[in-house]
């Protein structure tokens, strides 16, 4: 009893790395798009940012991706070449989680965006589709993985699972945007609202998953407690006569609603540029439209194992199949849950983003500096505590960037980034971008940041944005 053994310890793993499987959202921007000069789009990075190559321009479909792990595939596969068959590699996934290791994917549909640009003040219009994922591993489970439950006895519990678990949701946002030049155009404010609607939400609201150890290891018990928030615009129907399941849409206009705000400043002084924003401040999204909770089936929730009892599990020299099917009866009784109404609902945050930069422009053509994003987790919020800090976790990117005109057409943009995700920091990661305006009226952009490395089985991060956009009507250059 007092270490787990190596069969536990690989199912452990398995089911660990199933979970690190899962998608998980942030919205990062590139600080690339930051940075960009000629895109307009750079105004959803600033709202003081003025999308001023033309007097109008209108976004086109456009997408941006997000990914960060703690681990890359080398991390996870190890090819053995005694067995010649590719293996997970055990020992490398517990060495490279850390204390509050985060899974985050994020994704952004933007299909459409209206800019206007009318001299002294600008206006800003835009749709999006966005989802926004996290997942943090907890201590404990990292710490039952690499030493078991020795040492860890009576009130010494192992939490496996607990706090904000994870947190994954779809939703829409309109935005107004709206921006003003000031002191002879040398500084720019500007604000954006955002209406936000919910689709869908998985969050933890108070899941645990423990286990107490007796004082002479003579047993070991577990307790379940689940506690999840669900929402969703979908209904899945199941068969249980024919054993189908199917889903229906229940509605595309859910009643889940929310607000948040972008603030941002931009300030010329010579050849310097100065400039500052944040994003998504505000209280999130309000679920209260088909607001469900999965919680566990069985008040009491909790499975104490004393280990076999071989006389009474061997029968002829074989497991008897009464013993191993009431084990596996009481650990399905512990995982049971049910489906119950989600009462008055409960908000979620969006990550609260945070960007500062300086650029010096070298030449008309070239200009380098320094950026800086910042992002906040804030989970779940209590209702009436909309407004209340709960910072689950921050991640950052400090980027060195250059980026270089030529003509008027084209616009290449290079950086290196230092990026953290709670604990864990990578030092050298690569982007590159380039803006394609060969038309007046029509231009092409596309950017890949943050690389942490250029070979894919070892990369554990990566941003990629594209789009189109069109302009009309020759606006200020200023």
């Amino acid at each position: 009893m007092k270490k787990i053994n190596n069969k536990m310890r690989l199912l452990l793993l398995t089911a660990l790395f199933a979970v690190l499987a899962m998608p998980q959202l942030s919205n990062a921007q590139s600080n690339l798009m930051y940075g960009s000069s000629r895109n307009p789009l750079m105004n959803s990075a600033n709202p003081a940012f003025f999308p001023s190559r033309a007097k109008v321009y209108i976004s086109l479909p456009n997408a941006n991706f997000n990914f960060t792990s703690p681990l890359s595939y080398n991390s996870i596969f190890q090819y053995d070449s005694t067995q010649q068959k590719t293996i997970i590699n055990a020992n490398s996934i517990i060495d490279t989680l850390t204390d509050g290791s985060a899974l985050r994917f994020g994704t952004g549909i933007y299909p459409a965006g209206l800019g206007i640009d009318f001299g002294k003040f600008f206006l800003t219009l835009s749709a999006q589709a966005k989802v926004d994922m996290g997942m943090s591993m907890p201590t404990g489970l990292l710490t039952f993985l690499t030493e078991g439950n020795y040492g860890h006895t009576g009130d010494d519990v192992i939490e496996l699972l607990n706090g904000d678990l994870i947190g994954a949701r779809v939703y829409a946002e309109g935005a107004l945007g709206f921006g003003i030049r000031l002191l002879d155009d040398d500084l720019t404010i500007g604000a954006r609202a955002k209406l936000l609607m919910g689709y869908m939400d998985l969050s933890n609201a108070a899941s645990s998953l423990t286990i107490r150890t007796a004082e002479d290891y003579s047993s070991m018990t577990a307790n379940l407690n689940l506690d999840m928030n669900m929402t969703s615009c979908l209904d899945i129907i199941r068969d249980t006569v024919n054993g189908t399941t199917s889903v229906k849409v229940r509605t595309i206009m859910p009643k889940n609603y929310g607000i948040n705000f972008d603030l941002g400043v931009r300030y010329t002084i010579g050849r310097f540029d100065l400039s500052a924003s944040i994003l998504d401040f505000g209280p999130g999204i309000h679920w209260t439209d088909g607001v469900k909770k999965v919680v566990s089936a069985n008040e009491n929730n909790s499975f104490t194992f004393t280990g076999l009892d071989v006389s009474q599990a061997m029968q002829g020299g074989t497991m008897d199949s009464t013993f191993t099917r009431m084990l596996i009866d009481s650990l399905k009784t512990l995982a049971e849950y049910k489906v119950i109404d989600g009462g008055e609902g409960y908000w979620t945050s969006i990550p609260t983003k945070v960007n500062l930069g300086g650029m010096f422009n070298v030449t008309n053509w070239f200009s380098a500096g320094v950026l800086f994003h910042g992002e906040f987790d804030r989970g779940v919020v209590k209702v009436g505590d909309a407004f209340k800090t709960k910072t689950t976790g921050f991640y950052s990117r400090t980027t060195l960037m250059a980026r270089a005109g030529f003509k008027d057409w084209i616009e290449v943009v290079a950086a290196a980034s230092i990026v953290s995700s709670k604990s864990d920091w990578s030092f050298f990661n690569p982007g590159v971008g380039v803006t394609l305006t060969p038309f007046r009226t029509l231009q092409f952009y596309a950017f890949l940041d943050y690389i942490s490395n250029i070979y894919l089985v070892d990369a554990k991060q990566f941003n990629i944005s594209f789009g189109l956009n069109l302009f009309f009507g020759k606006g200020n250059s200023k």
